[in-house]
């Protein structure tokens, strides 16, 4: 078995991401509008129920506009995230994988894990590059890894 070669892809928000995005919230609005039409009163329920429903539609389209802009490397041995000047190793887990995008958890070494959605129109061109590195583990997995390494005898 071999490594998948060497890729850089960039990252943003993609028309997915936004898609789901809008979907998700455009479908707390509908459930909420069907609520208070259905009800016979309206309470202080329906009241928190609205501000829940605002709170995290604020939020999730906030989120989604925030989006780093950002490349995620494979150099054949490591995973990595290039935003501006600041790079972090990452070790990407595939969450959903829809073949035209996917939504992958980066996990840092220390720190708060990324959540990142790469999309095919985002670079056509390397789109399979991409896929088969992340589903191709590397033949050495630990071989760059310091911390999996033995430690040195004892004299």
């Amino acid at each position: 078995m071999y490594n998948a070669p060497a890729v850089t892809y960039p990252m943003g928000r993609s028309r997915f991401q936004t898609g789901l995005t809008l979907a998700v919230v455009l479908a707390g609005g509908m459930a909420q509008a069907v609520w208070w039409l259905l009800s016979a009163a309206h309470g202080v329920s329906h009241l928190l129920g609205l501000l829940l429903w605002l709170v995290a539609g604020n939020w999730a389209l906030w989120h989604l506009r925030r989006t780093a802009l950002a490349q995620l490397v494979w150099d054949g041995q490591s995973w990595l995230w290039c935003s501006g000047i600041n790079r972090q190793v990452v070790v990407p887990q595939v969450i959903v994988d829809a073949q035209h995008s996917l939504l992958l958890c980066l996990q840092p070494g220390a720190g708060a894990s990324r959540w990142a959605w790469p999309a095919q129109q985002a670079q056509p061109e390397r789109w399979l590059a991409l896929r088969r590195a992340l589903f191709n583990p590397p033949a050495h997995p630990l071989a760059g890894d310091p911390r999996h390494l033995a430690a040195p005898p004892q004299t």
